[in-house]
């Protein structure tokens, strides 16, 4: 039965289909069958290739926003962050009240500084010349500094650099400077002893004589120590006839 059922209902199919056939041969020619459809743009390996380039790239994108995540959590999170930038605002707003405040120090002491050397360095000069006549037997006659304290001794012949004297020469220029300022920055009524360790030790026998003449001129004034470890000086004294000073021996012992 389901046999010859099966077969009733294949001639109806029949039967319906040659009927379509017959309307559509009535119309004309009938309809060409479907053209080829068109291959697709890229090989199915090429799209396999960009899927994966795509995969690769979303696991990098994944990667940096878990490292990014991971950040952010050990820096306390936004908040964290806005308070350290508050900080360290609040540092820099600190430090430029400290530059500007240091600026106007600089301003001030650039001022002082003017006005002293305006004041002091005339006196420097005349007091400094003064002693180094005497240091010279008159040799030099004026001595005076530069801003970078280069000593300018003048003679005669006009003046002269200290880096064109003679080491002896030299010495007396700065220990006629040490001493000017000895005088002018402590005076008499604040006359702290003045302390010479090996001053005079590369003068020659006429420069020591006269060194030690204005020394003792001075400790009229102040106490003057004088620190070497040679007998020059006692000799020349000798020589000067000059008794009024004190002598202290100082030895020195190494133990064990």
């Amino acid at each position: 039965e389901r046999a010859q059922a099966a077969l009733e209902e294949a001639r109806a199919e029949h039967i319906a289909a040659r009927a379509a056939w017959e309307a559509v041969s009535a119309q004309g020619e009938p309809p060409a069958l479907p053209a080829e459809p068109p291959r697709p743009l890229r090989e199915p390996a090429q799209d396999r290739a960009l899927r994966d380039r795509a995969l690769q790239a979303l696991d990098r994108c994944r990667q940096q926003l878990a490292q990014a995540q991971g950040e952010e959590k050990a820096l306390g999170g936004l908040a964290a962050l806005d308070q350290e930038l508050a900080e360290v605002e609040e540092r820099l707003a600190d430090g430029e009240e400290e530059l500007a405040a240091l600026n106007l120090a600089l301003e001030a002491l650039e001022a002082a500084n003017a006005q002293l050397r305006s004041r002091f360095s005339p006196a420097l000069n005349a007091e400094a010349g003064a002693i180094l006549h005497r240091l010279t037997g008159g040799r030099w006659s004026q001595l005076t500094f530069t801003r970078q304290f280069e000593a300018l001794a003048r003679t005669d012949h006009g003046p002269k650099s200290v880096r064109c004297l003679s080491q002896g020469s030299a010495d007396q220029v700065y220990l006629a400077l040490r001493l000017a300022l000895c005088r002018l920055a402590l005076p008499s009524e604040a006359a702290v002893p003045l302390v010479l360790d090996d001053a005079l030790v590369s003068f020659d026998d006429q420069r020591l004589a006269l060194a030690l003449e204005v020394l003792l001129s001075l400790a009229r004034e102040r106490q003057v120590l004088l620190f070497t470890c040679h007998g020059r000086e006692r000799a020349a004294l000798a020589i000067l006839g000059r008794n009024d000073y004190n002598v202290a021996n100082i030895s020195m012992t190494q133990e064990g």
